[in-house]
């Protein structure tokens, strides 16, 4: 399967789609722009090796998403919910803009890319929440 075809299975077929009961964090993001929305719920649990309550050493256990927008913001929604899993806050901050466009392919011309972004830029907000 190419990027092309994962992108529209992705749209199509978006994994962890839906609300979550009992999410430690909401947040809620938009792009005016376009009027893509979206909403990602995360349950959060602390690291393994941790000693600290920093956000740091922070967890995804588990993310599910729900929105509305084009192919591109529901398919980076899709596949990001499934790669931040098991994931730091470090880590996920670390993927920046240049790790999403690669995860869809490395083919998001700029005027895509607040779309393709929309879930990313809410979960870094989930996490600067807990400050």
């Amino acid at each position: 399967m190419d990027y092309k075809d994962e992108i529209i299975d992705h749209y199509k077929n978006p994994r962890n789609f839906g609300e979550m009961e009992e999410a430690d964090v909401t947040i809620n993001e938009s792009n005016s722009s376009c009027g893509d929305v979206v909403q990602v719920q995360i349950k959060i649990q602390k690291s393994k090796n941790s000693k600290t309550q920093n956000k740091e050493d922070l967890v995804i256990e588990e993310v599910m998403w729900r929105g509305v927008g084009c192919a591109i913001s529901t398919a980076a929604a899709s596949m990001l919910s499934e790669k931040v899993v098991g994931m730091t806050f470090a880590e996920i901050e670390k993927i920046g803009d240049e790790g999403i466009v690669k995860m869809m392919g490395g083919e998001v011309n700029a005027g895509r890319m607040k779309c393709a972004t929309l879930a990313y830029r809410a979960l870094l907000k989930a996490f600067k929440t807990d400050d």
